[in-house]
């Protein structure tokens, strides 16, 4: 575990008495080192020495420090230390409290709000914690600690980026750069990846390396080539208010640009998978080479924002395109624009590209003034599209929609459609609705009369809500009760099994004597065509294609070759993967504590191969 490097210096008496106290201080360490020398010298150890120290135990934080400062290595090594063993304390403890609950609420993690109050990078050091358990690969890690901290990692994060994104707010529009807020998204969306803007914007800064070079091969007297270093960061940090060249001049360069990212370089649209969510991540669409609409516009924008050429995101209907005039501060009325469709290799369109445009006919088009779109509108875009996108899988469905439901509502919380759905979704996975009506009251003043009306509508339906049912379950739940072994119950949780009808590989979590679904779902399964029809066991199972199901128990047998099963909720029920099954967890064996003598009855019988 996070110190390592400092225990093996203490005595075992002396780490008993760490271990043993939850919350450390750094005096509080030096207290327990009185009796050790070897503590002692560590302790007055050289700033070289605890920097080194410091470096070796944990070398991903050596970017977040700033380099032109001097710091007290011993302090940040003891911050960081004590932050860790804060961390596993809490993690160990969750599962206890949360394993009867679909979805942890955000006011039950409010212990690392506080915690990233504590040091000036105290949120790397949070995150660099979880990072470490969650991506520990060592096979009797624990698994249900891996649950639980990918919960923690996700509201870490988000915190984190919904001050970020209130700091986008305050910022002037030139600064808001739609690269920036794409990140954003891309980092709320994957937790558990260490999606960097530096090594984005490297990325960006890259093709459009390749671009200029691509125009010296044509063009090398173009005027790009003689642009000051200090003016190109000012292009890449900052939106550009005009085309910085002629308009023959902004051809060429977009003519380099098409060449390179669609011809060399192979971006594309995702026409196979659509709504892949990866496909809205920047950072998977720059590695993948392949996206929607709008992320590759946003591409396609920042890479000539940074060659000194202005386009402009248009939210057109039932598509994504960039626009682009010859002169954007030109007095005429009507100067020369185009529409760059870059989910289709970057073509010009115009009017005349419309196919019902003719001589003796205006194109529809001509009737549509569309408007270029705001920094928030197009992030609002994004967070839209993951909500369509997360809605068509079924591996970690609920965990992306609630965490796309709360990225929208961050980005627009006066949308009252997306708050009744998250609203619903918190009284569906019986959540905490505090900070949700809190939000909701706070923007009742800037919201029209209609959309007033409706946010007092959900205020009520949430209070009820809270009276009636979340008020009763918040309290101390009971102890769990065992299930002990009934007659006629063959199989026991942990093991793996093979649907006979399917041929699919699932792993049992719970089960029944008999059949306890409702009437309805009974017919609608068909289970009275079976032979035991609902008079028998009935099992719940983690499938793994990302499903949970509810199965007879004439439909399954013991698999013969026991495979990881990858479905989110492994690890809410089970610590360990065996090989030929699962350990449960301790609140799933004492909630079926005879079931051990089971699954070791029948890993004693031989297999049929």
């Amino acid at each position: 575990m996070a110190g390592d490097v400092l225990i093996s210096y203490l005595p075992n008496e002396i780490i008993e008495q760490i271990l043993e106290t939850p919350f450390l201080t750094f005096k509080d360490i030096c207290n327990f080192g009185t009796t050790c020398s070897k503590f002692r010298n560590l302790v007055c150890s050289s700033n070289k020495l605890w920097k080194s120290k410091f470096q070796q135990q944990w070398p991903n934080l050596q970017d977040v420090y700033d380099s032109d400062r001097s710091f007290l290595w011993r302090d940040e090594f003891m911050h960081r230390f004590r932050c860790g063993w804060n961390i596993r304390h809490f993690i160990t403890e969750m599962s206890s409290k949360f394993c009867r609950k679909d979805e942890v609420s955000n006011c039950d993690l409010v212990f690392f709000d506080s915690m990233m109050q504590n040091h000036e990078y105290a949120y790397y050091f949070i995150v660099n914690e979880l990072m470490s358990i969650a991506n520990d690969d060592d096979p009797a890690g624990n698994l249900t600690e891996k649950f639980y901290t990918e919960k923690v990692i996700r509201y870490v994060r988000q915190v984190h980026l919904n001050k970020k994104w209130q700091h986008f707010l305050s910022l002037p529009s030139e600064e808001l750069v739609l690269e920036k807020g794409a990140v954003l998204v891309a980092q709320w969306s994957q937790p558990l990846t260490e999606v960097k803007y530096k090594k984005i914007a490297k990325q960006l800064d890259d093709i459009a390396s390749a671009v200029k070079t691509e125009l010296r091969k044509k063009h090398s007297n173009h005027p790009l080539f003689r642009v000051p270093p200090e003016k190109l960061s000012e292009w890449r940090n900052k939106n550009i208010n005009d085309n910085q060249w002629k308009p023959s001049e902004s051809h060429q360069i977009l003519d380099a640009l098409r060449n390179v990212l669609f011809t060399q370089m192979g971006f594309h649209g995702n026409n196979e998978m659509y709504y892949n969510v990866e496909s809205s991540f920047l950072n998977k669409v720059i590695e993948l080479r392949c996206g929607i609409p709008i992320t590759l516009s946003i591409v396609y924008e920042s890479i000539a924002r940074r060659l000194g050429v202005k386009c402009e995101p248009v939210n057109f209907p039932a598509h994504f395109l960039l626009r682009w005039q010859e002169k954007y501060k030109s007095e005429e009325e009507r100067s020369t624009y185009y529409y760059i469709d870059v989910y289709n290799c970057g073509h010009f369109l115009t009017k005349r590209d419309c196919p019902h445009y003719s001589p003796n006919s205006q194109c529809p088009m001509r009737e549509i003034k569309l408007q270029p779109e705001t920094f928030v509108k197009v992030v609002e875009r994004l967070a839209n599209n993951l909500e369509v996108a997360g809605r068509q899988r079924a591996q970690g469905r609920e965990a992306r929609l609630r965490s796309t439901l709360e990225l929208m509502h961050l980005v627009n919380p006066a949308d009252m459609n997306c708050v009744f759905h998250l609203a619903r979704f918190y009284m569906l996975h019986h959540m905490n609705l505090g900070d949700l009506v809190a939000a909701l009251k706070k923007t009742q003043d800037y919201l029209g009369p209609r959309e007033r009306e409706q946010a007092a509508h959900i205020i009520k339906m949430m209070r009820v809500y809270e009276s009636h049912h979340y008020s009763k379950e918040s309290e101390s739940l009971p102890d769990i009760e065992p299930r002990l072994r009934a007659p006629g119950v063959e199989y026991a949780i942990g093991m793996i099994m093979r649907h006979l009808r399917y041929d699919y590989t699932c792993v049992i979590y719970g089960w029944d004597p008999f059949c306890n679904a409702s009437q309805e779902w009974i017919y609608q399964m068909g289970v009275d065509n079976l032979p035991c029809k609902d008079r028998q066991p009935f099992y719940n199972v983690l499938v793994e294609d990302g499903s949970t199901r509810y199965v007879a128990q004439e439909n399954l047998e013991v698999a013969v070759n026991p495979i990881k099963i990858n479905h989110v909720d492994v690890g809410r029920f089970f610590k360990r993967f065996c090989g030929t099954h699962y350990v449960p967890n301790t609140e799933k064996e004492e909630e079926y504590p005879q079931d051990a003598d089971v699954r070791v009855r029948f890993l004693m019988l031989p297999r049929e191969l």
